[in-house]
């Protein structure tokens, strides 16, 4: 575990109309030391859900999935919509008997899981730090990717070039007639990039820009 990840609090958010399980929730997450924000209105978490997701809490978000004014399917859609990260914010459903497939179906278009009431459950808890897991693993993917962007941003134009080269393995002569420049000007552009990224070889360039596309999504070569 790195020194990020352990300076991270954790925050558990619930939405539901019911204001003792709220409580019973509240109380049975907290003697786990995992602290909760609950809210009995959809309106008044939404008001503070950007402060939350915004933060550097990691997250879990417990839904009731049946509520008077907005059902929880709708405020699951209602995140979709708003492209909430459903890795930032784990959605772990509440339902009741009648509601399985719902959940199920929940499930399946992205939520974490779901689970019947009553929930006072040594499961449910440590389902819940499973979704902070997932959350927490999801900031240090983007401190990592804010961190490569700075580095990668220092480049010049012509490094850059020079960088997706190397990362396809080319030879210093073969990118210098692509480029249409000196052996001797690849060579210190090269050695630039590997300085500004704080990288020693190919192809160690070539697996982080690799890593840095199917893990974070983030391809420095547009």
């Amino acid at each position: 575990m790195n020194d990020v990840e352990t300076s991270r609090t954790n925050q558990v958010l619930l939405l539901d109309d019911d204001q003792d399980l709220r409580e019973g929730l509240k109380w049975m997450f907290e003697s786990a030391d995992l602290p909760v924000h609950g809210y009995g209105r959809f309106e008044d978490l939404r008001t503070e859900l950007d402060a939350h997701v915004n933060s550097a809490a990691r997250l879990c978000f417990l839904l009731d999935l049946r509520m008077p004014d907005i059902s929880g399917l709708e405020v699951f859609q209602w995140l979709h919509r708003e492209r909430y990260s459903l890795e930032r914010l784990p959605v772990i459903f509440l339902t009741g008997h009648g509601d399985i497939s719902t959940a199920v179906e929940a499930v399946k278009n992205g939520a974490f899981d779901f689970y019947e009431k009553p929930t006072t459950d040594a499961r449910l808890i440590e389902r819940v730090r499973q979704a902070l897991r997932k959350s927490g693993e999801f900031l240090d993917n983007q401190d990592t990717l804010k961190e490569w962007m700075a580095r990668i941003d220092t480049l010049s134009p012509r490094e850059r070039e020079v960088m997706a080269l190397v990362a396809q393995g080319r030879l210093n002569k073969v990118i210098a007639a692509d480029l249409d420049i000196s052996m001797r000007t690849v060579e210190v552009h090269r050695a630039n990039v590997f300085d500004k990224l704080r990288i020693r070889s190919a192809a160690e360039l070539a697996t982080l820009l690799s890593k840095l596309q199917e893990r974070l999504g983030y391809d420095p070569l547009i």
